[in-house]
């Protein structure tokens, strides 16, 4: 083999090994925020639902906007959006993430069911 062909073969591992550490790192973020969700919730008191218009509701029988709105009404406080991720993982919504809820958030402001009273603070609409 000369060093050419040599050089080829190197970079093209090298650009394999670059996208293996990208996904790795990938795969590291999306377990750790698993893992402070989880911490989280055992660390907390779970939060549970009560009651919802007069009926006895559950949060996993919410839709993802109602469940968001329900956590910003029972927070004293605005929340960040990793706040409401965490609290939604520790009602046992645990497969909402942060791309989800901001999403889910920009709706629910033009719906006027939420408010942002400053950047990166929401509440639930009075």
């Amino acid at each position: 083999m000369n060093l050419e062909e040599e050089l080829v073969s190197v970079e093209s591992d090298l650009a394999a090994a670059r996208m293996e550490h990208t996904r790795i790192a990938a795969r590291i973020e999306g377990l750790t925020a698993q893992r402070d969700a989880l911490l989280a919730a055992v660390r907390e008191k779970p939060v549970t639902m009560g009651t919802l218009n007069g009926a006895e509701v559950e949060w996993s029988r919410l839709n993802k906007s109602r469940a968001i709105v329900e956590v910003l009404r029972r927070s004293p406080d605005p929340m960040r959006i990793g706040d409401i991720v965490r609290a939604l993982a520790a009602v046992g919504r645990s497969s909402e993430n942060y791309n989800g809820v901001s999403v889910y958030l920009d709706s629910l402001l033009k719906q006027k069911r939420v408010e942002r009273v400053a950047r990166g603070l929401y509440k639930a609409a009075a």
